[in-house]
């Protein structure tokens, strides 16, 4: 049975041509481990590495490579913002449309915290939030596009307000790169977290944050221990990356990543212009399905390729499964970690039954996928 993937919310697929050659090479060939191993072979792993944070700075319009710290993803990366700079005397603004990756940390450490509200289509409305600042209101955590609705923010109004009540903003770019503009030196942005193995099309376990300097030099790490570098001293390193990337890191996956972004940023424009395609022919076909509604972003405003939909005809975990079982059709269903989304959408506790073509789907696929549709729902 042909496989038809419409789920690269969840993890892009196919990934970037040639990753998985890099991950063999270096395990079978390059071995090394940076900062520590003494030979030629270290250097050429350095250097990409420094490649890819100079490539992830450029797409996310800041100065400082170095601030830009590798992790294992957005949830690694939101915890060490969250952990690090706030406790339970803080307050930060949150939308009523965050995944768990900042939800259940902020409820975790008892982080007091308000949340703006979003319309039905998955938006943020600003006007009013700035009755919910109070004066231990520490700083914002936004999702930049939503998960479930689909919608992409307006990230350049949502900056300004931060910037007005000087407040550092701090953006969850899990499903925004690289579809979505970012300027974070022109918007006074204090990070962006992202991960590698969605829009980045690198493996699973890669991603990382782009922090303002002084904001990394401050904050305290995660995880401390050895990073190679300033050996002598059993104090946490001043230097970045080092700062808060201690231990061995994921080279195989980091060097998978930095080819895979350097694939995304050469072919952008064409990656951009199919998934918008697929994406309107899926919103289109969807929209002519009797007993399916879509709920979240419309086709006429900004959003990403996620396209969620409910059914008053069958249950959408059943049509999920004869969808995959029947015609080998990938999709994911249920919650998709963000419970206050369904809130703001209506769809809590049931949830939604959610596509997400990617720049490697091809047009029969979304009309398999409609005609497949069409046959389980009965036309």
């Amino acid at each position: 049975m042909r496989r038809i993937y419409l789920d690269n919310a969840a993890t892009g697929f196919p990934k970037a041509p040639g990753i998985g050659d890099v991950i063999k090479t270096f395990l079978e060939r390059d071995c090394t481990n940076i900062n520590r191993t003494s030979g030629a072979g270290e250097f050429p792993v350095f250097d990409s590495l420094y490649n890819l944070r100079s490539d992830l700075s450029e797409m996310l319009g800041f100065g400082t490579p170095e601030s830009v710290c590798l992790s294992s993803g957005v949830t690694e990366s939101l915890n060490l913002v969250i952990s690090g700079l706030f406790s339970k005397d803080d307050h930060v603004l949150v939308s009523s449309c965050e995944h768990n990756s900042v939800m259940r940390p902020l409820v975790q450490r008892g982080i007091q915290f308000s949340r703006i509200p979003c319309d039905k289509e998955g938006y943020i409305v600003l006007e009013g939030a700035k009755d919910l600042i109070r004066p231990n209101t520490r700083a914002m955590i936004i999702c930049a596009a939503g998960n479930v609705s689909g919608a992409i923010q307006d990230i350049g109004r949502i900056a300004q307000f931060a910037h007005d009540n000087g407040l550092p903003l701090f953006l969850d770019a899990a499903q925004a790169i690289p579809y979505v503009d970012f300027d974070m030196e022109a918007n006074h942005i204090a990070g962006v977290v992202f991960s590698g193995h969605k829009g980045l099309l690198g493996p699973e376990g890669t991603g990382g944050i782009a922090l303002r300097k002084d904001i990394a030099l401050s904050i305290p790490p995660l995880i401390s221990g050895g990073t190679g570098s300033q050996s002598d001293s059993e104090d946490v390193p001043v230097t970045l990356p080092d700062r808060l990337e201690a231990g061995t890191q994921n080279l195989p996956g980091l060097l998978a990543l930095a080819e895979s972004v350097s694939y995304v940023r050469k072919n952008l424009r064409a990656i951009k212009e199919n998934e918008r395609r697929m994406t309107e022919l899926l919103y289109e076909g969807l929209s002519s399905i009797r007993g399916l509604r879509i709920v979240g972003a419309p086709l006429d405003r900004p959003r990403t390729s996620v396209i969620s939909v409910v059914s008053d005809k069958m249950d959408i975990a059943e049509i999920s499964a004869q969808l995959s079982e029947r015609y080998g059709i990938e999709t994911r269903v249920g919650m998709h970690c963000s419970p206050s989304s369904h809130r703001s959408l209506g769809t809590f506790p049931g949830g939604t039954l959610r596509f997400s073509p990617g720049p490697f789907t091809m047009k029969d696929e979304i009309f398999l996928t409609i005609d497949a549709l069409q046959t389980i729902l009965g036309r």
